[in-house]
């Protein structure tokens, strides 16, 4: 157990520092004693000391307990970065435990540059990798945890397809190519019939009121992984062009996602652990993991939806029930879906569990559980890993998400969601600083979006209002009277008109549109 507790004698002679070199600590609060007068803030400095990744996100909106958030998760990922992405920062592990990293990464990759840093990690795991093909569920591995959980280990083959998603990194694909493979075909080694049934541990970790997982089966999760680091792992070998390795690795996840159905798809929903009325009871992760891959036979897919939704709404209040894994793909799973007004609702309690919880108790980062915990144990008020709401603010309520690989082609598409007025998210990547702010009034929608030099964007503009004039820097574009008559420009193209969205193909400039209620 680390103490946490430094205690520095001031000599009183002038101006004092102390600053240990080879070692850092999580806290909040300084104590002074003896002092000749009353100290004020203005006499101790603290220093944040972190990796040193630039920051490159931005988001702002109307709602303040949604900006908390987002501050908290800030505050957290930065002190989790010491050149491995660790758990926290002030208990005796300030471990690179992979679940966290991995679960954490895309939100980090839309606040900080994090390509030199992720480049360094795999490094590290690849240098972990046993013969067999195993990894460890902490890397570097200190403490020899093999084989790692399936939703751990996953963060070898995620992070690598992050990189080359976000930054166009194909040479770090080329780099871990047989690694990652070999730790593909650990997993392939480990399974029965397309299933991974012996390697889990942790599963849905941490859900509201528990640990361990009470109502998502470890094999569950275990199993949706190895689907997805399957599926990845093709998409990888078609990056690089091998054709051969692509397509047999294709064919596996495509076997694996019908054991998959066949083995967890029951009469109620997705498999769950029960002992009582089922809609009630079901897990919310065993439906979200399946949605979010449309692993979902189609025949099948809005009543797991329907399922889902009930139990968010009717059963828990619109709070979520689930741990770090039915977290992080729960909100592009709604939204995506048509329900960014319930993720807005999640998203924004403030009763337990949720984020608004932790601000209400005092909160100045993310917790390590849904529950204040203050005695012994697993009570830590800084870990990133339930950090994953936030790329729900960039990619939804701001509405930046990528396209196309390496953000040769972006989506524009706020969602208005809840009594929000305004919001504003901004991003640097390796093309340029992409940009966006909208503002919501009672007869006037305003979108002003920026799109670097040699890419391009679809812009969704919604359709607020029956009858309406659409206007960019004060040219009519068209009304809806007069749809025919849109007149297009070398840099706006009518993609779509549809009964939500006016969609655009914008090139690469600076826009100011106007929606305008007649």
């Amino acid at each position: 157990k680390a103490e946490e507790t430094y205690i520095y004698s001031l000599k009183g002679e002038g101006k004092e520092s102390y600053e240990p070199r080879f070692t850092y600590h999580g806290f909040r609060y300084v104590e002074v004693s003896g002092s000749p007068f009353v100290p004020t803030i203005d006499n101790i400095e603290g220093r944040f000391v972190h990796s040193d990744v630039e920051k490159v996100g931005d988001f702002y909106c109307s709602n303040e307990l949604i900006n908390k958030i987002h501050k908290n998760i800030l505050w957290g990922q930065l002190s989790n970065l010491h050149s491995i992405p660790t758990d926290c920062p002030q208990r005796d592990e300030r471990f690179g435990w992979m679940g966290d990293a991995q679960l954490s990464a895309e939100e980090a990759i839309y606040n900080f540059d994090m390509s030199l840093f992720y480049e360094n990690y795999l490094q590290e795991i690849k240098l972990s990798q046993k013969e067999d093909g195993s990894i460890s569920d902490v890397v570097p591995a200190y403490i020899k945890l093999y084989p790692a959980d399936p939703a751990w280990g996953t963060a070898y083959i995620t992070i690598a397809w992050y990189l080359y998603k976000y930054y166009k990194n194909e040479k770090v694909l080329s780099d871990h190519y047989e690694s990652m493979k070999k730790y593909v075909e650990f997993l392939h080694k480990s399974s029965e019939n397309n299933l991974l049934k012996k390697l889990g541990k942790f599963g849905d970790w941490c859900p509201p009121g528990a640990i361990s997982p009470k109502k998502t089966p470890v094999e569950f999760t275990s199993t949706w992984y190895y689907y997805n680091d399957v599926y990845l792992f093709s998409k990888i070998a078609e990056v690089l062009g091998k054709e051969k390795d692509a397509q047999h690795y294709f064919e596996l996840s495509e076997n694996i996602k019908k054991s998959f159905n066949d083995y967890f798809l029951k009469d109620y929903g997705y498999e769950s652990r029960m002992f009582g009325p089922v809609d009630r009871l079901i897990s919310q992760t065993s439906q979200i993991l399946p949605l979010y891959y449309n692993m979902v036979p189609n025949d099948k897919k809005e009543f797991i939806l329907e399922k889902l939704i009930n139990n968010i709404v009717e059963h828990q209040d619109s709070h979520l029930d689930t741990g770090i894994v039915g977290t992080r793909y729960l909100f592009d799973v709604l939204s995506e879906n048509g329900y960014s007004d319930l993720s807005f609702r999640i998203a924004t309690q403030e009763s337990y569990p949720s984020w608004g919880y932790m601000i209400k108790e005092g909160a100045t980062t993310v917790w390590e559980r849904w529950e204040k915990l203050e005695a012994g144990g697993m009570n830590s008020q800084n870990h990133i890993m339930l950090g994953s709401v936030d790329t729900f603010f960039y990619k939804y309520l701001a509405g930046i998400s990528l396209e196309k690989d390496g953000w040769k082609k972006a989506r524009i598409k706020p969602h208005l969601v809840g009594e929000e007025k305004f919001a504003s998210a901004k991003i640097k990547t390796i093309i340029g600083e992409f940009q966006v702010s909208w503002e919501k009034g009672e007869n006037l929608f305003k979108l002003s979006v920026v799109i670097p030099l040699g890419t391009e964007a679809d812009v969704f503009i919604p359709k607020l209002w029956n009858e309406f004039n659409l206007k960019e820097e004060r040219e009519l574009l068209f009304d809806n009277e007069q749809i025919k008559d849109f007149k297009e420009r070398n840099d706006i193209k009518l993609k779509e008109y549809n009964e939500e969205n006016i969609i655009l193909n914008l090139g690469s400039g600076q826009y100011y549109f106007e929606l305008e209620k007649k």
